[in-house]
């Protein structure tokens, strides 16, 4: 019985897997429809990330390049969304951690002199000291 011949790397096949991923379809479909249009098409994932690898993370790159490109741009048109979805992933920014700076920040003598200015409007002084007989 003779030896399997070796799989070789096809350029239709790359061809397809490279617009395949570039498309969104998943490894496994991939995968599977490689197997009913090519004959010499890896059978599994192992081999075709040996064989297409390469292919691969490079559709991955340049779509992820292609949508960060128009994200980028929305962004600095003054999108919104598109901003806030690019300081968070890239930049490492969130709401939240702005929302607690801001309650943290503020000036001490601000916040007694309206408490002052309130209880003065409601006709009671403050007292100086106001420690608890113990």
């Amino acid at each position: 019985m003779p030896a399997p011949a070796k799989l070789k790397y096809s350029e239709p096949v790359a061809k397809y897997i490279r617009k395949a991923v570039a498309d969104g379809v998943q490894i496994k479909d991939i995968l599977a429809t490689i197997n009913k249009r090519y004959q010499n098409a890896p059978r599994n994932n192992a081999m075709l990330y040996k064989l297409y690898g390469g292919d691969i993370a490079e559709a991955r790159a340049d779509i992820v390049a292609q949508v960060g490109s128009v994200l980028v741009q929305q962004a600095l048109n003054g999108h919104f969304p598109s901003q806030d979805l690019f300081l968070r992933s890239k930049g490492g920014w969130s709401p939240k951690e702005t929302q607690q700076q801001e309650e943290v920040t503020g000036d001490a003598d601000e916040n007694s002199s309206a408490i002052n200015s309130l209880m003065a409007l409601l006709g009671k002084e403050p007292q100086e000291d106001e420690t608890p007989d113990t």
